[in-house]
């Protein structure tokens, strides 16, 4: 099973590419298992046409990581049909490729892509369950500053709580301040001073274990190591040659904006100066040059402003030239200048294979490996779904089950549009039981398009067939034919009689009827399993990270103790077949000890029940809902609760506090609810709410289609 690993940027230039794929190659090297040797599956959030990292992978590094194209979040909007295409789209890859790569590396969007990049980037690692690394960089070079960031950082993190966070990587590789008379020997100095005292400050935290979060790498500027050439400021720049012979050699330390007022700080700098050079003070300078400056100090000129035209510039710059000294311009203002080489970033691109190998051993030296190859401990290795995952995951099972479930009330507009998407989406096999004219016709009136391959039966025509297997089962109520064919009106009571027979696999009911109408007919005619005479509800709450399984919220009113033992092991079936881990809570209004009472009493007994049964369920109970959700109210209230304050299932004491709660939670935080979903039938039959949208129709669908596997 592949680790999936997502690269979040803070701010905008922070060498996101460079450290990607110093991190490729340091997990290539460094395999979290030894017996692993599968590729590497490379994914950009944004366009691979606009992505660095892409394009060097391709160039240098094909043999160990593969891309996965056409992924692209770039100016989408948050929320929009599109976007949630994409998050489907890259669920439903890491699902299906993470057994062929030992890593999913998720490169993702930068603040200056989309606007809605914090987001998106969050919305992404939560629903794939991946392992988070930001990073960022310091723009002002302080103790306050770094301090400044560090708080940054926690109130980041405190408005998005990532499931898996692993720790920040500070980069200034790619961080460079050119301004007025600022030295770049000056600056590296001061940064290698700085490095000194953050590693004292990280240290000081450790000790006293006040840090929020771990620091995977800080990576410091290396003058020996990133050089800036001339020839990278001219690309980036894109500026207009006037002479740029010898440019690919040249580097620059020191940037100068030159005036007649700073002719004396140039005497003072020995060497590798760009000078910023308007066009009203040329003049100036080249006298200023003729006369007293040292010309091979200067790397390259910059000149800025409005000239005549390239002959006349050329014919003014002869002197430069003459020295062999690179000359290009720009028309843009200082200010504006200034302003874009603040956010230079070094063109890897456009490097050669050795300088990227550099670079990468460089950066990932400071990897802490600690960090990086963390392996999740057996106490911490329980599954928690994400509403996405969970969703795909229903979508998938039941797509892959393809059985036909039977939708009675065909007539209904919002089981017309769900059974038009099941299609579309490969999700189960509808089946419309109703007039084929007459359900047609109101599709048109909606405009829904139902495709013709979607199966459709005439109640009319096949009433007749399940008279006798209706009278035999009911016997008993020693029934005439009279009734039974009264009662085959009643196209809920035709369908579960369809399923009993297994012409179908399965029934979905109650957009528009009581769950009494779907329920009763189910228990009657199709009847309960052998090993239990229960019949028991949940729901699938689908928290903003989590999906949490309620029961039972719909069917029992005031279960005993064996019944509540029941509801709780069927749930755990339940839960196992849709890949969430059973973490049973058994609800009550005291935790433990601290509370007794008949109410209390049948939660303990029904817990103790559930263990002898099945001593392989983890369970708790009677326990508080706030000790069963909450880690640190858990170590307050039960230290030794098994369910560490994080439980999966929660079983309510009876109907009234299931269904209250249940609607309270749906409504007051607008999240989706799925269910309820029926256990113990011998033959999945679910009632929908008459509040059910056409999302929770379709999911329930998908959810009965699985039960029939």
């Amino acid at each position: 099973m592949s680790r999936i690993i997502m690269l979040i940027p803070l701010n905008n230039q922070v060498g996101s590419t460079a450290i990607s794929l110093s991190m490729l190659n340091f997990f290539n090297k460094n395999k979290y298992r030894k017996d692993m040797n599968k590729p590497i599956l490379y994914i950009s959030c944004q366009s691979n046409s606009l992505d660095h990292t892409t394009v060097l992978i391709k160039k240098y590094f094909s043999s160990f990581v593969h891309i996965l194209n056409n992924i692209d979040f770039s100016n989408i909007y948050f929320g929009s049909d599109i976007y949630i295409s994409l998050i489907n789209t890259i669920i439903e890859i890491c699902y299906k490729k993470k057994k062929l790569y030992e890593l999913i590396f998720i490169e993702g969007l930068s603040h200056e892509k989309n606007l809605y990049s914090y987001q998106i980037n969050h919305d992404i690692a939560n629903s794939i369950n991946a392992e988070v690394v930001l990073i960022t960089n310091i723009n002002r070079y302080s103790l306050n500053s770094i301090q400044d960031k560090e708080d940054q950082i926690k109130f980041f993190l405190q408005q998005y709580h990532y499931k898996k966070f692993i720790g920040v990587i500070f980069n200034e590789m790619n961080f460079i301040y050119l301004g007025k008379n600022i030295s770049f020997i000056k600056k590296i100095k001061f940064l290698k001073k700085i490095k000194e005292e953050k590693k004292k400050t990280i240290i000081v935290k450790r000790d006293i274990k006040t840090s929020l979060y771990p620091i995977i790498a800080y990576i410091p500027w290396n003058q020996d190591f990133m050089k800036i050439f001339v020839v990278d400021i001219y690309h980036f720049l894109n500026a207009i040659p006037l002479h740029i012979d010898n440019i690919n050699f040249r580097i620059i330390e020191t940037v100068i904006i030159f005036n007649e007022n700073n002719k004396d700080i140039l005497k003072k700098i020995n060497s590798h100066i760009l000078i910023i050079l308007p066009w009203t003070q040329i003049d100036i300078f080249i006298i200023f040059f003729s006369k007293e400056y040292k010309f091979n100090n200067i790397s390259a000129i910059l000149l800025t402003g409005q000239c005549q035209s390239i002959k006349h510039s050329i014919k003014i710059c002869q002197i430069f030239i003459q020295n062999g000294i690179p000359v290009f311009f720009l028309k843009k203002n200082i200010i504006d200048i200034l302003y874009k080489l603040q956010s230079f970033y070094f063109d890897l691109n456009i490097k050669e294979k050795k300088y990227i190998f550099k670079l990468q051993t460089y950066m990932s030296s400071f990897f802490n490996v600690k960090y990086l190859n963390i392996i999740k401990k057996k106490s911490d290795t329980h599954i928690n779904l994400s509403p996405r995952e969970f969703c795909y995951r229903l979508k998938m099972l039941s797509r892959n089950s393809k059985k036909r479930i039977i939708l009675p009330e065909s007539y209904e507009i919002r089981i017309l549009q769900a059974a038009s998407m099941c299609y579309d989406l490969d999700i189960a096999q509808c089946v419309l039981l109703g007039d084929r004219k007459k359900i047609y016709n109101l599709a048109k009136d909606q405009g829904i398009h139902l495709n013709k391959n979607i199966e459709i039966i005439d109640p009319d025509l096949i009433r007749d067939k399940y008279m006798a297997r209706f009278i035999e089962i009911r016997q008993h109520k020693s029934i005439n034919e009279d009734f039974a064919y009264q009662q085959l009106r009643n196209n809920i009571i035709l369908a579960t009689l369809m399923v009993e027979s297994d012409e179908v696999d399965g029934m979905v009911s109650g957009s528009i009827n009581t769950t009494a109408s779907t329920i009763r007919p189910a228990l009657q005619l199709i009847k309960t399993e052998s090993v239990s005479s229960l019949v028991s509800s949940i729901f699938f709450m689908l928290l903003p990270e989590k999906v949490l399984i309620y029961g039972d919220c719909a069917i029992n009113i005031d279960p005993t103790a064996e019944e509540l033992a029941a509801i709780a092991i069927q749930s755990s079936c339940s839960a196992k077949i849709l890949g969430i881990e059973s973490r049973i809570a058994m609800l009550s209004y005291s935790t433990g000890d601290s509370g007794c009472g008949r109410q209390v009493d049948k939660v303990r007994k029904a817990t103790d029940i559930v263990r002898i049964k099945r001593p392989d369920l983890i369970i708790d109970g009677p326990i508080q809902y706030d000790a069963a959700v909450s880690k640190e109210i858990s170590k307050l209230k039960s230290p030794k609760s098994s369910l560490v304050g994080d439980a999966s299932i929660f079983i309510f004491p009876d109907l009234n506090s299931g269904n209250i709660t249940y609607k309270a939670v749906q409504r007051s935080s607008q999240l989706v609810s799925i269910g309820p979903m029926l256990q113990g039938l011998r033959k999945p039959v679910n009632d929908l709410s008459r509040g059910s949208l056409v999302e929770d129709i379709i999911y329930t669908i998908a959810l009965t289609s699985i039960q029939a596997i």
